[in-house]
C-alpha cells in the first residue's frame, strides 16, 4: 500500500513552520559559533592544537550522517529521528554550560569539553542527514532556490540579533561577574531557543519517503561513490572543505588573542556578515533557479579567495580591513554553501537520497578533520613565532590564513569548475 502524500495545504504549512524553526535554531547556532566555543576553550586552557581538534569536529557530524541515513531507511520516520537526535544533541550542551563553573584542572576540563563536543556533534550529524532528506522531499525542486533563499534570509536575521545579544551578554557578565558565569548564562539563554526550535520541528509534517526493502550500511556508503557524477561532486566538496578548514578554526582565536577583540566586536563583524547574507540570499536563490547552482557557486568561490587577507591587515586599533572581510563573507559564502547543498540534493536519486547526502557529508568530512588537525599542528609548531612582512605582523595563525588563500585559489582553478 502506497503512503498517502501530503496535501498542498499540509505541505505549505510545513514549509512555513520550517522557516520559524530555522530562525529559532539559528539563535542557538549563532550563540555557540559567535566566538563562544573558541573563547570557552581558551578559558579552559586550550592551545592551537586543541583548537584544531575542536575545529575538526564537524567531521564527526558529517560521518554520523551515514548512520542517520541508515536509521531512516530502517524506520522510515525522518521526523522522529530528526527531533530526538537534535534534542539530545542540544541537551549535551547543559553540562558544557556548567563546565566553566566547576573547579576542575585544565586537563580534566578540556578533556570533558572535547568529549562532550564529540557527543553533541555525533548526535547532530544524525539530525542533519534526516532533516536534509526530509526537506529534499518537502520543498518542490522548482522552488528550492527561492525557498531556501527566504528561509536563510530569516535565519540570518535571527542569527544577527542573537550574535549581537550574546556578544554583549558575554562582555557584560565578564565585567560584572566572571568569565565562567558569562559562558554559562549565555549558553543557557541559547538553549531556551533551541528547545523552541525542537518543538516546532516536532510539529512539522513529513512527506512519505521512498524506502528500499533492505540495504546494508556498506552498500549505502559505496553506491553513491559508484555514481561517477556524484563522486565528482564529493571529491570537489572534500577538497574545498580542506582548503577552507585549514584556517577556519583559528579566525576567532586570532581575533580574541591577537586583535584583542571583545565578544561584542566579534558580534558586530557577524552582524555585517548576516546583513549582507540577508540581502543576497533571495537574490542568490533566484540566480540559482535561473542560471544553475554550479555557475553561482563558482563565481562566489572566486570572490572568497582573498577574504583571509582582511584578518592579517587588521590590528587592535584598526578593524576596518576585517569589516571588508566580514562584508565579503556575507555577500559570497551564501552562493557556495547554498549551491553545494542544492547540488547534493539535486544529484541524489529520490529512492536513495538519504544515503547519497550522508556519503557526501561523511567523505567531505575527511577534508574537515584533516585540515583542522593539520592547521592545529602547524599553528602549534609555529606558536610564538612572529615576523614582519610589508609592515604587517605575521604570527602562527596568520600563516594559516595565507596558506588557505593560496589553497582556495588552487581549488577554484583545478577542482570546483569540474564539480
Amino acid at each position: 500500500m502506497q503512503p498517502t502524500p501530503l496535501t498542498p495545504a499540509a505541505r505549505e504549512g510545513a514549509l512555513r513552520l520550517s522557516i520559524y524553526e530555522g530562525a529559532l535554531a539559528s539563535v542557538f547556532i549563532s550563540i555557540t559559533t559567535n566566538g563562544l566555543v573558541t573563547g570557552l576553550a581558551l578559558y579552559l586552557g586550550a592551545g592551537p592544537f586543541v583548537l584544531g581538534i575542536i575545529g575538526s569536529l564537524p567531521f564527526i557530524t558529517q560521518l554520523m550522517q551515514l548512520m542517520g541515513a541508515y536509521l531512516e531507511e530502517k524506520t522510515g520516520n525522518r521526523r522522529m529521528l530528526s527531533v530526538w537526535s537534535e534534542a539530545l544533541s542540544r541537551f549535551v550542551w547543559i553540562p558544557i554550560a556548567l563546565l566553566p563553573l566547576w573547579q576542575l584542572s585544565s586537563t580534566v576540563s578540556l578533556t570533558i569539553f572535547v568529549v562532550l563536543q564529540v557527543i553533541t556533534a555525533a548526535l547532530f550529524g544524525i539530525a542533519v542527514n534526516t532533516w536534509s532528506s526530509w526537506m529534499s522531499d518537502l520543498v518542490p525542486p522548482e522552488r528550492r532556490g527561492r525557498y531556501f533563499g527566504i528561509r536563510n534570509f530569516v535565519a540570518s536575521f535571527a542569527s544577527m540579533v542573537a550574535g549581537l545579544g550574546s556578544g554583549y551578554a558575554l562582555d557584560y557578565f565578564k565585567r560584572t561577574a566572571n568569565e565562567g558565569v558569562a559562558y554559562a548564562v549565555t549558553l543557557g539563554f541559547g538553549l531556551v531557543f533551541a528547545v523552541g526550535g525542537i518543538i516546532l520541528l516536532r510539529l512539522q509534517a513529513e512527506p512519505p519517503m521512498q524506502r528500499r526493502p533492505s540495504v546494508s550500511l556498506r552498500e549505502m556508503f559505496l553506491s553513491p561513490l559508484a555514481d561517477s557524477k556524484y563522486r565528482a561532486l564529493i571529491v570537489s566538496g572534500t577538497i574545498w572543505a580542506f582548503v577552507v578548514g585549514i584556517a577556519g578554526p583559528f579566525f576567532n582565536a586570532y581575533g580574541i588573542e591577537t586583535l584583542k577583540m571583545s565578544f561584542a566586536d566579534l558580534a558586530y563583524m557577524g552582524i555585517v556578515t548576516s546583513v549582507a547574507s540577508m540581502i543576497v540570499f533571495p537574490f542568490v536563490g533566484r540566480m540559482q533557479d535561473r542560471y544553475g547552482d554550479r555557475i553561482v557557486m563558482l563565481v562566489s568561490a572566486v570572490c572568497v579567495i582573498p577574504l583571509p587577507i582582511g584578518w592579517i591587515l587588521s590590528s587592535p586599533g584598526n578593524l576596518w580591513p576585517l569589516f571588508g572581510t566580514s562584508l565579503g563573507a556575507g555577500l559570497f559564502w551564501p552562493g557556495i554553501n547554498q549551491g553545494l547543498a542544492n547540488m547534493s540534493m539535486a544529484q541524489s536519486p529520490p529512492h536513495a537520497r538519504g544515503a547519497y547526502l550522508a556519503t557526501y557529508g561523511a567523505v567531505t568530512g575527511i577534508g574537515v578533520v584533516v585540515s583542522g588537525l593539520a592547521g592545529g599542528v602547524i599553528a602549534e609548531l609555529l606558536r610564538g613565532t612572529e615576523f614582519i612582512v610589508l609592515g604587517y605582523m605575521i604570527n602562527h595563525y596568520s600563516v594559516l590564513f595565507i596558506v588557505s588563500l593560496f589553497l582556495r585559489a588552487g581549488a577554484v582553478i583545478f577542482v570546483l569548475r569540474r564539480a
